[in-house]
């Protein structure tokens, strides 16, 4: 429940007031969403009397209010751009855009006062509200800020223009339709990129977010409110995206979503890493199997990865001369940081005192320094539904289409009329994906106010198409469930990824998800039934739309979910 008088503080604070120099600010707008938690951050540790286990820092920032964002689309006239263009159009016209000369003069000094890397982050004013977290609709970018002042100029203005214009992008357009949200303006924070150089590359040792309730337990032995974290080794992107990282429950570090086995670690185990490359400025990933000249950097390396060996099938602690592949499993993390995790919980119970609810957070860190920077705090917009779910019982074994067994939360979703499914075999021998993802949004937008389930290979959303159906939020944004068919013969392996801005919209939305391992103990994939039911084929090989009535439960504590046709 909410603490209501904290609330009522958290909502009446004025970012403003904390901010160090009037200076640091641009223009009498709002600073945002995301600059108000931030700074509200910054009040809550500066005037806590309990002592922390690690210091906690707050990067220098500088903000960028919506007012000057409205000057710049006054100035260069983009309202009918913004109104009568479709994306790519609104991209164009808004790089091609210019700031005032004030505006660019105000650039000029901020960039004088910070010769570091720098993280342009958005923060627009219904961003990381209580009720909307707008979580990866918004572009967060990272500049190098090297060269000559003219070429970081350019390099931030450019940067700051990319956010701009995001306002305005396909799933953002969505999500604010969806909840008939109207209004929005766009505020910037320039931030210190946290990390350190290493050879000619900057990156975090690990970074990660944090999220102060577990809402998708994979065990019973979780408690939601210990909270839950997600680490990676570099820089925190590979965190908010379905990429692969280190979930640790704070109930019981040990406890992995994946389980046990050696191969299947291996399979969820981070192997690429982002950093910036001081020498570009450029944005880059690499796997650390190929970039093991970066280990030199790391005197504690083996904390944070291990090696597989693919001849034994085990996983051994990391040395230079073992012969296998290199993971990030953080094994021995928890016992070479014990004082991490202590301040990680330390700064749930703290932020949710001071802010009312459950909250989330963003962080880097060198743990060898004992070095731990904040970069971001915001109200975790979604509760856990806690009404108990009943399975029906006596279901004959062939209606029941699908069964699962992790990472559930309790929900009911009766009598749907569409089952929408992408044939993970006919999408691998008739491989298009683009083609099926933009065919399942067309799909999405026909059923428009009604929901239904969409099951289909790998993981939904994933940047990489051999993973999953790279679909946008805007192309499934009306399901009521998502299913993802994990067959490991195929490569399709569900991520089991809470903390990700896709669980975000699915936890926001209402939207159920459930993971059905083909083979694995306790899950059902009735293939079956798709053959033999009756179905309208998409405009892909793949796509099948099933018509019927069709029900899911799903009872979190039990870990259970199953959808049956209801015949």
């Amino acid at each position: 429940m909410f603490n209501g008088t904290k609330v009522k503080n958290y909502l009446d604070f004025n970012p403003r007031d904390y901010v160090e120099e009037k200076n640091f600010i641009l223009g009498e707008g709002s600073l945002g969403g995301k600059a108000k938690g931030l700074l509200f951050a910054k009040f809550v540790l500066e005037n806590v009397s309990e002592i922390p286990p690690w210091p906690v820092y707050i990067p220098p920032s500088r903000f960028i209010s919506t007012e000057i964002f409205e000057e710049f689309i006054r100035v260069n006239s983009l309202e009918d751009v913004i109104e009568g263009s479709d994306w790519d159009e609104i991209k164009e016209a808004f790089l091609k855009a210019t700031f005032p000369n004030s505006v660019v003069e105000d650039f000029k000094k901020w960039l004088g006062e910070m010769n570091y890397p720098l993280a342009i982050r958005s923060s627009s004013l219904l961003e990381d509200s209580i009720k909307y977290s707008f979580a990866g609709k918004y572009l967060t970018l990272f500049v190098s800020n090297r060269g000559s002042l003219e070429e970081r100029l350019r390099e931030l203005t450019l940067a700051i223009k990319k956010i701009y214009a995001s306002t305005y992008n396909p799933a953002a357009n969505e999500y604010r339709r969806k909840r008939s949200l109207s209004g929005e303006r766009m505020g910037v924070i320039v931030q210190q990129l946290i990390g350190r150089p290493r050879g000619k590359e900057f990156y975090p040792e690990v970074a990660g977010v944090g999220f102060s309730r577990n809402y998708r337990r994979w065990t019973e032995r979780i408690r939601i409110e210990d909270g839950v974290i997600r680490i990676v080794f570099g820089l925190g992107t590979r965190c908010t995206g379905r990429n692969y990282a280190r979930i640790f429950s704070l109930s019981n570090l040990a406890l992995r979503p994946e389980g046990n086995n050696p191969y299947e670690i291996m399979r969820y185990s981070q192997e690429n890493f982002d950093l910036i490359d001081l020498e570009t400025g450029e944005f880059k990933t690499y796997n650390i199997n190929e970039r093991k000249d970066l280990i030199k950097y790391h005197p504690d390396f083996g904390k944070i990865a291990s090696v597989f060996s693919f001849e034994s099938g085990m996983i051994t602690n990391f040395s230079l001369f073992s012969e296998g592949k290199i993971i990030f499993t953080f094994d021995g993390f928890p016992k070479a940081y014990p004082n991490f995790f202590r301040l990680v919980g330390f700064l749930f119970k703290l932020f949710e005192r001071e802010m009312g609810m459950p909250v989330d957070i963003e962080f880097a860190s060198e743990p060898r320094e004992s070095f731990f920077a904040l970069v971001q705090l915001r109200p975790l917009s979604s509760y856990e539904s806690y009404r108990p779910v009943a399975l029906p019982r006596g279901v004959p074994e062939e209606r029941i289409i699908l069964r699962g067994n992790k990472m559930l939360t309790n929900g009911i979703l009766e009598k749907v009329r569409h089952i929408v499914y992408v044939d993970p075999w006919k999408y691998v021998e008739f491989f298009d994906p683009f083609v099926v993802a933009r065919e399942i949004g067309k799909i999405n937008r026909s059923l428009e106010g009604e929901s239904f389930i969409l099951i289909g290979p790998g993981r939904w959303g994933s940047t990489n198409p051999y993973q999953g159906v790279p679909v946008e939020y805007s192309e499934i944004s009306n399901c009521g469930l998502i299913v993802e068919i994990g067959i490991l013969e195929k490569g399709f392996t569900p991520e089991l990824s809470y903390g990700t801005h896709f669980f975000a919209d699915l936890d926001v939305d209402g939207i159920f998800y459930l993971p059905v391992f083909v083979g694995a103990d306790g899950n059902v994939f009735n293939k079956d039934w798709f053959e033999s039911k009756p179905y309208e084929l998409g405009k892909h090989p793949a796509i099948r739309v099933y018509k019927g009535c069709f029900s899911a439960y799903l009872n979190g504590e039990k870990s259970i979910g199953i959808v049956i046709d209801e015949g």
